[in-house]
């Protein structure tokens, strides 16, 4: 399981480099084909000729990216991004803005770890360097233009803006998303990998609080294995915890992906449904329950092994202790009434 967790963790940060890469690339590319027009309309040839190469060589980092080797990319792309805002500023000048590219530079191979943390400060250092040198030294107007520079050094800033903006929130975005699968990871039941009772009790916290202070609805399950006893009796506790298993990963399978379930005690599952009402929340509750026996198969066990659950809709200013009350008194009556159904409190 272990092994499983961290392959799937390796294989979901490559998918996430190869996103930001791909984007870096089509961005890179929309922005010097935007330079060819725009040279060719000021009559710079040379300036023409100069993005025509830095177009094939963004092409390049297209298939770097196929090729997961994002360390190469990330060097191609810092070593053009470097002598395109060296050159087009040295004939220019520095009121033509085109340094501003070497910011969303920095931000790249600082906060994607393509590259050694070594080489990123590395290229990051000699980037603002060259930023501050262009900066100084550049700051004659060369070349009279059919436009002004003010219009240039703005048409730059803005498009030099839309990648540090991108990139950053892809980054945050991608950091968020990591983070939240490490605390997931952290969180989970060793033996069913579904969130453990310390989880289940910090976001039943977290949505009453929710609901008390914005008014968002939720529900909450408890589900309990029927005559689970009698399969560690008969077959043992390995096949009672190949049912547990089995059972979580049922349950888990037909929540929608905003809801949680956790393991709450030996036989025991909570499920937590946010933004929901109970009302619409009930059927899908009783789907799950009436199909179960037709899904859990457990080795040399023919009986039908099916959960009772109790439902409620949580109300405001409920305490944590008077929802658990409301839901297991209801799940203990689906028992008493013969087992393999919901009983809520939905009237």
């Amino acid at each position: 399981m272990e092994f499983a967790t961290i392959a799937n963790s390796s294989v979901n940060n490559q998918k996430q480099e190869k996103h930001i890469f791909n984007i870096t690339s089509k961005l890179g590319l929309l922005i010097h084909c935007t330079f060819t027009l725009l040279f060719l309309y000021l009559d710079q040839n040379s300036l023409v000729l100069l993005n025509i190469a830095s177009i094939f060589i963004w092409l390049s980092t297209f298939k770097c990216n196929q090729n997961y080797r994002y360390d190469l990319s990330a060097s191609i792309i810092s070593l053009e991004v470097i002598l395109h805002a060296v050159i087009a500023t040295a004939v220019l000048g520095a009121d033509a803005g085109f340094q501003y590219y070497l910011w969303p530079l920095v931000l790249l191979v600082l906060t994607v770890p393509a590259l050694s943390i070594k080489l990123s400060a590395v290229i990051a250092l000699i980037s603002m360097i060259v930023f501050g040198l262009l900066s100084v030294f550049c700051t004659t107007t060369l070349i009279p233009l059919k436009v002004s520079y003010s219009f240039l050094s703005l048409l730059n800033l803005a498009m030099a803006s839309a990648p540090f903006i991108i990139i950053a929130a892809v980054a945050r975005y991608l950091y968020e998303n990591q983070y939240t699968k490490i605390l997931q990871l952290a969180e989970k039941d060793d033996l069913t990998q579904v969130f453990s009772r310390r989880f289940g009790l910090r976001m039943m916290q977290y949505y009453i609080e929710q609901l008390n202070q914005h008014n968002q609805p939720f529900c909450v399950a408890l589900a309990d294995i029927d005559n689970f006893k009698q399969i560690n009796d008969t077959l043992g506790h390995s096949t009672g915890d190949e049912a547990l298993v089995t059972i979580a990963n049922y349950l888990s399978s037909t929540l929608r992906e905003t809801d949680i379930c956790s393991r709450w005690g030996g036989e025991e599952f909570l499920i937590i449904l946010p933004n929901s009402h109970i009302a619409l929340i009930e059927k899908r509750i009783e789907a799950m329950c009436l199909n179960m026996p037709t899904q859990i198969v457990i080795s040399n066990w023919d009986t039908p092994i099916s959960c009772s659950f109790g439902l409620i809709q949580v109300t405001q200013h409920e305490s944590l202790k008077e929802v658990f009350q409301r839901v297991d008194k209801l799940l203990y009556k689906a028992k008493n009434n013969g087992r393999c159904q919901v009983v809520s409190d939905h009237s």
